[in-house]
């Protein structure tokens, strides 16, 4: 793709099947042209953004630095890579962009946390990304067997730990918990306090917790303030 002029590429299907949960999502919208991200950063100058810069080619990660700074978006873009050496390119480039960790620090974070020694893990990263394995079982369960959905429920005890996530906030990082898309996941996912959840379903996501501080006659906290910001 980065060989091809933006006015190339073909329009993206009407008609995605989504990674995270087992349903096709049509779109009524009319302009099926891929959206750029300078245009996306002006649209939604106070949405907090969350990018993945999968590759990670050095010149992919100095473009979006450029745009970062362009629009002045040093606090409220989220950035990174799940492997550690394009994480590091990340970090090199631009250390003042928020950075979620990469696949192999959140195990590490895990396992130093578990050895009594997560205080002594120095952290660069602003961000902590986690899957919440609970979900993943409420999304499948018809196709995981019952060992796996076993095997799932322990990974939920082990990764979803409140002590844990105290701790990483008492550094100055956030939780982010990935992808949910039902109303009882985001209700386990307040539970444990997170700081912020991924959704394929920003709106549903919205209403739950317009819903929730309908019914609870005040507001519901910093927390879920946070919440409907990550998402998007």
């Amino acid at each position: 793709i980065s060989e091809t002029l933006y006015h190339d590429l073909p329009p993206y299907l009407n008609h995605l099947f989504l990674q995270f949960d087992r349903v096709q999502c049509i779109s009524s919208q009319t302009d099926f042209s891929f959206v750029k991200l300078d245009d996306l950063f002006e649209q939604y100058r106070d949405v907090i953004i969350h990018i993945d810069t999968k590759d990670g080619k050095p010149s992919l990660i100095n473009s979006v630095s450029e745009l970062i700074i362009k629009h002045d978006r040093l606090k409220n873009t989220v950035w990174g890579n799940m492997t550690e050496a394009k994480n590091d390119l990340c970090y090199s480039v631009n250390p003042d962009v928020t950075m979620f960790m990469s696949i192999r620090k959140v195990i590490f974070t895990y396992a130093m946390f578990y050895l009594g020694l997560i205080g002594f893990v120095p952290m660069k990263e602003s961000v902590f990304d986690i899957p919440m394995p609970s979900a993943i079982v409420d999304q499948f369960s018809d196709v995981l067997s019952r060992g796996q959905k076993v095997l799932a429920y322990i990974a939920h005890f082990l990764i979803m730990n409140r002590l844990l996530f105290w701790h990483l906030r008492r550094r100055g990082i956030k939780v982010v918990v990935f992808v949910l898309n039902k109303e009882k996941n985001f209700a386990v996912a307040e539970k444990y306090n997170v700081d912020g959840i991924m959704t394929d379903f920003p709106t549903r996501l919205i209403k739950y917790h317009t819903d929730r501080k309908e019914c609870s006659g005040s507001d519901i906290g910093e927390t879920s303030q946070i919440l409907g910001k990550e998402d998007d």
